[in-house]
């Protein structure tokens, strides 16, 4: 039983670094794409 329970306790801790990546990687990308927008505003004006 108690090798199932860490198996377990792995798998939830992949999952829980994996959201996180995801979640930064989201954050990223609308950043840049906020950054992009700017940028090319500017160099219209």
């Amino acid at each position: 039983m108690n090798s199932t329970d860490t198996g377990a306790g792995d798998l939830y801790e992949m999952m829980f670094y994996l959201v996180l990546i995801l979640i930064s990687m989201v954050v990223m990308v609308k950043w840049l794409k906020r950054r992009a927008k700017r940028k090319r505003r500017n160099d219209g004006g």
